[in-house]
């Protein structure tokens, strides 16, 4: 657990539609926004719980994470997945050096079981969410 105090860097909102969480952030974030993330994230994740959810991740600014936050993400991702959370989109919006920051959160996804992809824009990540949520409730 980190044992000291600084200020949060980075912003963060979490809203819930039917079947899916929609998190904007905007960075850069230190771990104290992580932390943040995660205590504001798992009173979402109750609403959906009951059944399959999904979740459209919508990051701007520097979306990059020191590493201790890093890890802290792959357990909170990882959790999501034991709430019934079946795929993840995630779209750059304004997002400053796109290629290093869609290289870095590959990196945290691959930590994971957890289905999913990166997008241009929220229509596109939107209707596949709504086919992974399909196919999660087929099964």
């Amino acid at each position: 657990m980190v044992n000291r105090s600084f200020p949060i860097h980075g912003s963060l909102n979490i809203c819930v539609e039917p079947e899916l969480m929609i998190i904007r952030a905007r960075g850069p974030a230190n771990t104290e926004m992580v932390l943040q993330y995660q205590r504001e994230v798992n009173q979402h994740r109750e609403q959906l719980c009951d059944k399959p959810w999904t979740s459209l991740t919508v990051l701007s600014g520097e979306p990059l994470l020191p590493p201790e936050a890093a890890g802290m993400m792959v357990e909170s991702i990882k959790q999501a997945e034991h709430m019934n959370l079946v795929a993840t989109a995630i779209v750059f919006n304004d997002v400053q050096y796109k290629s290093i920051s869609e290289q870095f959160w590959e990196s945290i996804y691959q930590r994971t079981t957890l289905k999913h992809a990166f997008f241009d824009d929220e229509a596109s990540a939107k209707k596949w969410l709504k086919d992974a949520l399909h196919s999660a409730q087929t099964e």
